[in-house]
């Protein structure tokens, strides 16, 4: 008997393979999850849903089509629903007493709502399960909840889980019909590519190729890679292939195969011909109807001769690529290669197609599919322009885009969002319900507030508040989950105007409220709740509530980790975020704390930045946050790596975006100047922070609400390292300006206290370098009284800056010939000095090495050199062991406090004549 080859089996595209329905490779792994998932089949509850997220490719079809397999076998009712037949299918299962229902892309489903509708309106005798498969949950998902009669005076179970690309390890016998013996079935990825290039070698005809493979123990290849990894090795005849590049290689064997057939159909194949184009065009626009593939073969270019316009439709149909990435790779190249052919094929769109485009453009967002250029914002950008906008009825067209088009989609993406939120909230005030124009007035708010109207932004978010509550008075369990939206919205503009005691209120409001969630609320109540619990930690912070700071963050992460656990996507970005905020445990004295939290940001990010650009900018933010924590701790050579990498990645993102990065630019600036300053890199240093200075001097200019606090920032470290290199009148013009800013800035807010304390400090210290003493001594001493009232509110926060501000002072006096007055201020920065090298060594031995050195000539100047003798020794021991690490930060400090223990030595051994 001989087997069937690919013509006959599989026509010529060696792609339907992979197609999950066709089963070709039997299902291997996943025991744990289809537990989980036939445990919440049997549960008690009459409906259920559960959302099931994960990345294109990683398994989720076909995870369904086996619990579906299984299920039948015990009586189940499993309907796969077809796009379009969302509202029929559910009065179709009726009567059936266990029915699973598979939705598969969900998120750009336009009839899942109303079959919501229907699963609440139909009454049942039985169970009803509900299954959408998506790659990311996002808002879509979270606005289903109350956007549905399904959950007006009832509350359903809904449940997600995430499916990552890691298969079980365990193995297990099990008996392959289609090879006809019994396997050993390594639920692994070499077992999975094994077994799975045996099945395709026998689909197509062709001897088993030796595999060679290695699996990477730090990272895991998705199902369709491996599978693609498969079928490319049995079609190039056992040549190794890297499963990143698999499906390019699958979809060069369907290019060769379209080859041979379209001149048949009257159109041009091969790389750039009319054939890729239609097929490109067409899988876009998702219009399989003869129309639609006519109106697809226009947009590209193809005019089949004289009569043949229906085979090439024909030939279209047939050849459209079953496979979603796949699909989306072939779009993704076409179009990368061909500016003409993307605007041809994005004109002149209707609302159907424009809906499509947007589908099709947000899914390949969130994969990425490597081609020449990324074409996404340029296809959700021309879609988005194609959406009518300029009647009451074309709102529910606007906000079915606005509900589904994620923000993470890419960077194009979020003007558009916004643009199209703008004229939502117009018509909305018009055209729509209280519902409607709440929605659209709350996204409005935050848009406006990213935009820097957040005065505007306020008013807008009061109102949408107020909606929502009326909404929720008549149906709360429907309508509270969006009042914790709008609330934790207006939260966020209270904040942005400085209003943090207002924003607090209704975050703990927030807070208490999703505490009262009933269980099967759990997805739509712990993401407001987690993102209420991180904004009320910075609110903390704002306040100077330092010991609520911590619990609130901790409680955030926890919700957020689980959230991850359910949708990674759209919440392990927000993981991240938490984790930097533990930068307030380094503002707080407590680096070490905050230390592996800013690790595992860094390691989150750049997985993510890896596979999404528009994470770098993350990245870099998370790896500044890493460079001070290290810098607090002393651990300078490492600092220094991660700042450098930080300025680094921000430099690539400015060439892009020059002035839309230039804030972060300059941060990462002004971080690793302040860094090289620290360590004697004077020269290095004065480079960065005079540019950083410049871009601030800039931004403090065109909004100075929102710069004027940085500017104050790298005019005072400017100074620094400008006294640094002795170049003292320079640097106390810089700090009296910093002064001046932040006294402004401190009168309406008290948290920036602790800067101008640290500024006027820094300015007594400048005015002494230059010999004006006596102006010297009012900052200092000002300072000093500003920090000791920190101190009693939050000792761990400012007792650094308050030994630093008495050490200074301690100088000041000494320097105006009042040595007796000098003491009290310098013991007591010496004792503070201690305690804080007892708990952090390398951050703050070179600050008690100076002030052991200044009170070793306060003592010596009245008199008491033996008392001084001691000082002096252990300022120059101190010394020494810092100038062996950092030569050229710490030589002249050393030569100095050799200079004191030369002078003290020779007073006691020459002590002068008794008067």
């Amino acid at each position: 008997m001989t087997r069937p080859g690919p013509d006959e089996a599989w026509g010529a595209s060696p792609a339907a393979l992979l197609v999950p329905e066709h089963g070709i490779v039997q299902f291997m792994g996943r025991g744990r999850e289809l537990a989980d998932l036939r445990s919440w089949a049997r549960s008690r509850e009459p409906v259920a849903l559960r959302l099931l997220c994960g990345l294109g490719g990683v398994g989720k079809t076909r995870l369904a089509l086996e619990l579906g397999r299984r299920l039948r076998r015990t009586g189940w009712t499993v309907v796969h629903v077809p796009p379009g037949q969302e509202v029929a299918v559910v009065g179709s299962v009726a009567d059936a007493r266990r029915v699973l229902l598979v939705v598969d892309d969900a998120g750009s489903r336009p009839g899942l709502p109303a079959m919501f509708d229907a699963i609440g309106e139909t009454p049942r005798r039985g169970r009803l399960r509900v299954l959408c498969l998506a790659r990311t949950g996002g808002q879509w998902w979270r606005r289903e909840r109350w956007t549905s009669e399904l959950w007006a005076g009832r509350t359903p179970s809904v449940t997600q889980m995430a499916l990552d690309p890691a298969l079980d390890r365990t193995l297990s016998v099990a008996f392959d019909p289609a090879l006809g013996l019994e396997v050993e079935r390594p639920d692994d990825e070499r077992g999975l590519l094994e077994a799975a290039v045996a099945r395709f070698a026998r689909a197509l005809g062709r001897p088993v190729p030796h595999v060679r493979f290695e699996p990477r123990p730090d990272a895991h290849v998705r199902v369709l890679d491996l599978h693609a990894t498969a079928l490319a090795t049995v079609l190039d005849g056992g040549d190794v292939v890297d499963p990143g590049a698999a499906l390019d290689v699958v979809l060069d064997h369907e290019r060769a195969a379209w080859a041979a057939t379209a001149a048949e159909a009257g159109l041009m194949g091969g790389a750039g011909g009319t054939a890729e184009a239609a097929l490109a065009v067409a899988t876009l626009l998702g219009d399989t109807t003869d129309d639609g593939l006519r109106a697809a073969l226009r947009r590209a270019g193809a005019e089949p001769a004289d009569g043949r316009t229906a085979d090439a439709v024909d030939w279209v149909r047939a050849h459209l690529l079953p496979v979603p990435r796949l699909a989306e790779l072939l779009v993704s190249r076409v179009l990368a290669s061909s500016e003409k052919l993307t605007a041809a094929c994005t004109h002149d769109l209707d609302p159907e197609q424009a809906f499509a485009v947007l589908g099709f453009a947000t899914a390949m967002g969130l994969d990425r599919p490597a081609a020449q250029r990324d074409v996404t914002g340029e296809l959700i950008e021309a879609a988005a322009s194609a959406l009518p906008s300029g009647k009451p009825e074309d709102l529910p067209g606007l906000m079915r885009v606005t509900r589904r088009l994620p923000r993470s989609s890419g960077p194009l993406a979020v003007p558009v969002l916004d643009r199209l939120t703008h004229r939502v909230a117009e018509l909305a005030r018009t055209a729509g319900g209280d519902a409607e124009r709440a929605e659209a007035l709350s996204d409005l708010g935050t848009v406006l507030v990213a935009e820097g109207e957040p005065d505007a932004a306020v008013a807008l978010l009061q109102e949408a508040v107020g909606l929502w509550r009326g909404l929720a008075w008549h149906d709360e369990n429907r309508y509270r989950p969006p009042l914790c939206t709008a609330l934790n919205n207006l939260g966020m503009g209270y904040w942005a105007i400085g209003r943090h005691g207002a924003a607090l209120a209704v975050q703990e409001e927030v807070i208490a409220m999703c505490r009262r969630f009933p269980p099967g609320d759990a997805p739509w109540a712990d993401a407001e709740h987690a993102r209420a619990l991180q904004n009320a930690g910075v609110s903390y912070t704002e306040l100077g509530r330092a010991g609520e700071i911590e619990a609130a963050q901790r409680a955030s992460l926890d919700l957020y980790r689980r959230l991850a656990e359910g949708d990674p996507i759209q919440y392990e970005p927000r993981v991240a975020a938490v984790l930097g905020n533990f930068e307030a445990l380094t503002e707080s004295g407590r680096p070490e704390d905050a230390l592996p939290a800013n690790a595992e940001a860094v390691a989150i990010r750049r997985r993510l930045a890896a596979a999404r650009p528009e994470h770098l900018g993350e990245l870099a933010w998370s790896l500044g946050q890493l460079g001070t924590t290290l810098e607090a701790l002393g651990r300078y050579e490492e600092a220094g790596v991660v700042l450098v990498e930080a300025l680094e990645i921000q430099r690539g993102l400015a060439k892009e975006n020059e002035r839309g990065t230039w804030p972060d630019l300059a941060g990462a600036l002004s971080a690793l100047g302040a860094l090289y300053s620290t360590i004697g890199r004077a020269d290095e240093s004065l480079r960065l922070e005079r540019e950083a200075l410049e871009m601030r001097r800039d931004l403090a200019r065109e909004h100075p609400d929102r710069y004027l606090h940085y500017l104050a920032h790298s005019l005072s470290n400017l100074g620094v390292t400008l006294a640094r290199r002795g170049r003292y009148d320079e640097a106390v013009l810089l700090e009296e300006e910093a002064v001046g800013i932040r006294r402004g800035l401190a009168s309406g807010n008290a948290r920036s206290l602790k800067y101008l304390a640290q500024s006027l400090s820094n300015l007594g210290v400048r005015y002494a370098d230059l010999g004006r003493f006596d102006e010297a001594l009012r900052p200092t001493q000002e300072a000093v009284d500003m920090l000791r009232r920190l101190v009693r509110e939050q000792p761990e926060k400012y007792r650094a800056g308050l030994a630093e501000a008495l050490a200074n002072l301690g100088a000041t006096l000494l320097d105006l010939d009042r040595a007796a007055d000098a003491l009290p201020p310098m013991r007591e920065a010496v004792t503070m000095r201690r305690q804080l090298v007892l708990e952090n060594p390398d951050k703050h031995r070179p600050d008690l090495a100076l002030a052991l050195s200044n009170l070793a000539s306060a003592l010596s100047a009245v008199g008491d050199n033996v008392a001084a003798l001691g000082h002096a020794r252990e300022a120059v021991e101190m010394r020494r062991r810092l100038a062996a690490d950092l030569p050229e930060r710490y030589r002249s400090e050393l030569e100095r406090s050799r200079a004191v223990l030369a002078r003290i030595d020779a007073a006691i051994r020459n002590p002068p004549p008794p008067r």
